[in-house]
């Protein structure tokens, strides 16, 4: 006879377990071994399989299930259950009793090993005595890999399923696991994780004892707390969509990464990996279908009651709530367009993603470079109140954005506060129409930060913005200055318009003026002789100097309109 049941018991592993039952069975041989961390996984078992559990699988399975369980694992004719007893299972110790008659009327021997003990560390001696090196692991790939594969196919929820893909694999190599976004935020993790990553510079590319289309990396990191100490941290980066990846870290504060614990986690990653693949198909089917209704209500596009209050509902937002439309934009530093468009895709993920972390409960869509919300408003909320509130969130998502880049800026339109869905489309066009004139009234000469613009604060300009024709809007620029918009040197032309607006902003003042232009005091005063004698504009004239200012910034829309 081979290895049976009684030799493995004398193996180191087991010095300190205690046999519970079953001892008719002690020559049984063993043929393999296995883990059970769901309950689908005996799908995967022959026979003459020595199983470890600690209960997990079944920590929701009534006493009903748990008896069918064990009748399908009599019929494969498993040769011992090795088990770790948590406090996490519900009905364990009845659980544990019905084992114990499982195993005297099947001869199935069941042995109790300390919780602290990996499986990891049971496995190993295990499938040495009964395979050579190479096949060790390949049988160790195996039992993890049908671990994982019954694991997502256990739990219909995405979010779930990826909890406890991350949950089985800290429970087999004995470390905290965490895992984050290409940004780096932290999605998920166990318990003890470090919810923060960052990769040093001295990360060094790690290389597992297999094949893998996945990159590895290892690092020193320092564990915070009163006893803070180095331990090693290694972390995979793979690629779920052309345009998003992913991070799993795992810190080895617990005990040695193992030689086995590298196929452990190419097997979490394949099923995280499939998984996220899943969750985005999902992901895209109801995103396309809430930006269908978003687009129908920001274009006041429904066609009746009915429609609106099913599409409404399908929306997951009262009919008759208060709302407000914001857009969100990014504006990036000393360039218009984003060079890249993966950068672009990357930049704008990161914006959306901290609106949804910051903001509660409200509905987005990406359209183009900018980022629709609407947000439901508490009834009989202060304007002022609101203001606060609102300014305090977007400092936060110009934190988060400094983080990855601090050559970026968010800029934010609010529409007006309406009540019922069906009025969206009045506010997202106040909004879109206020973000346009941050561009057009922002002060060039102050520190650039995060901007809000109110559309209830854009005065007669609100008027303007009903104009739809640079043709109509021409005629609200005074002929003395269009006088100088028709100067024919080009190159003169600009820095005339620019000295102009500059001086009006000074309130006239030639020193400030000549400060903020970086030019000589004489040469601001000469190009103000210059604008004069070109316009006959009266600077000391308010209404006429009311009428150019208003006119400099119709300009500013005329240029925006044609861009």
């Amino acid at each position: 006879m081979g290895f049976r049941v009684r030799d493995m018991m004398k193996l180191d592993i087991f010095n300190e377990a205690k046999l519970l039952g079953g001892e008719a069975g002690l020559d049984n041989e063993v043929r393999g071994a296995t883990i059970i961390e769901a309950p689908d996984i005996v799908r995967f078992i022959n026979g003459g399989e020595v199983l470890l559990t600690r209960f997990y699988a079944f920590q929701a399975c009534s006493m009903e299930e748990f008896s069918a369980y064990f009748r399908e694992l009599a019929v494969k004719r498993v040769s011992a259950i090795v088990i770790k007893r948590g406090d996490d299972v519900e009905d364990i110790d009845e659980k544990v009793r019905f084992i114990l008659e499982f195993a005297k009327e099947f001869s199935v021997p069941i042995l109790e090993v300390v919780f602290e003990l990996s499986f990891r560390e049971i496995l190993k001696p295990i499938l040495e005595q009964l395979f050579n090196e190479e096949v060790k692991y390949l049988k160790y790939f195996k039992t993890t890999y049908d671990n994982f594969t019954a694991v997502s196919f256990s739990y219909s929820s995405t979010e779930e399923s990826i909890g406890k893909i991350l949950d089985m694999l800290e429970r087999l190599i004995g470390n905290p696991i965490a895992l984050f976004n290409q940004n780096k935020d932290f999605i998920a993790g166990t318990e003890g994780c470090m919810p923060q990553m960052e990769i040093s510079r001295q990360a060094k590319e790690y290389r597992p004892q297999f094949y893998s289309k996945y990159t590895y990396f290892r690092q020193t990191v320092v564990l915070d707390g009163e006893n803070s100490r180095e331990c090693e941290q290694y972390f995979v980066k793979w690629r779920v969509m052309y345009n998003r990846s992913m991070y799993l870290v795992v810190t080895a504060s617990k005990s040695r990464f193992g030689d086995m614990d590298d196929i452990a986690i190419e097997n979490a990653v394949t099923a995280l990996r499939q998984e996220m693949f899943r969750q985005h198909a999902v992901e895209e089917l109801e995103e396309k279908f809430q930006n269908d209704i978003i687009t129908q209500l920001l274009n006041g596009k429904t066609h009746s009651a009915h429609e609106l209050e099913r599409a409404i509902r399908k929306l997951g937002i009262p009919m008759d709530a208060y709302y407000r439309v914001l857009i969100f934009k990014l504006w990036n530093e000393g360039m218009q367009e984003f060079e890249k468009l993966n950068e672009k895709f990357k930049y704008d993920s990161i914006l959306r993603d901290a609106i949804i972390n910051e903001f509660e409960d409200v509905r987005t869509r990406n359209d183009v470079d900018k980022v629709i919300v609407i947000q439901q408003i508490r009834q009989g909320q202060k304007q002022e109140d609101y203001r606060k509130e609102l300014k305090a969130t977007v400092e936060r998502i110009q934190k988060r954005i400094s983080q990855k880049n601090k050559g970026l800026f968010v800029r934010a339109g609010v529409g007006k506060e309406i009540e019922g869905v069906s009025n969206i489309s009045d506010s997202y066009k106040e909004a879109r129409d206020s973000l346009e004139f941050i561009g057009i009234f922002e002060d060039q000469h102050t520190d650039q930060e995060s901007q809000i613009a109110f559309f209830s604060d854009m005065g007669i300009f609100k008027l303007l913005c009903q104009v739809d024709s640079a043709k109509e809007l021409y005629e609200y620029i005074p002929e003395a200055l269009q006088k100088l918009f028709h100067y024919n040197k080009k190159q003169q032309r600009q820095e005339l318009i620019l000295t102009l607006s500059t001086y009006l902003d000074r309130n006239q003042n030639l020193t400030k003026t000549s400060q903020d232009l970086f030019i000589h005091y004489k040469t601001a005063a000469y190009r103000i002789e210059r604008i004069t004698e070109i316009t006959g504009i009266d600077f000391h004239n308010p209404s006429e100097v009311l009428a150019v200012r208003i006119g400099l910034i119709v300009y500013k829309m005329i240029h925006n309109m044609e861009r």
